[in-house]
């Protein structure tokens, strides 16, 4: 089920390379690469992410600012999207290029009901 669902939001998405659901925990539950993206990049940039997302997490309830929901991540040669399905998962979209961002972010709203379903 997951697959499925981030199979589309990255074959939507222009100028996406690999999609990950992923525990706070650092463990993925299920990725999806774009060919020529390889495995190994996408994994480590999300591992290191998920304890960023935890901080982020604990400092947005200090703050008394609600529950974390979206952090994008902007560098010279990668632009991360990371969308929040509760207190234990994340999806994070990664770009080569940004051009579809907009696109990644609204695919990611749109289908977070049905990765939350599929995680119950």
């Amino acid at each position: 089920m997951f697959k499925a669902i981030l199979q589309e939001i990255v074959d939507q998405t222009p100028g996406a390379g690999s999609v990950v659901l992923m525990g706070c925990d650092g463990i993925a539950v299920e990725s999806v690469f774009r060919q020529g993206v390889t495995a190994d990049k996408t994994q480590a940039i999300t591992v290191e992410f998920a304890s960023v997302m935890k901080e982020l997490m604990h400092t947005t309830q200090l703050l008394a600012a609600g529950n974390l929901r979206e952090v994008t991540v902007r560098c010279d040669e990668l632009t991360i999207v990371l969308t929040m399905l509760d207190d234990e998962y994340f999806v994070a979209l990664l770009f080569d290029d940004d051009a579809g961002m907009g696109k990644g972010r609204y695919l990611l709203r749109r289908d977070a009901h049905k990765l939350r379903e599929a995680l119950e």
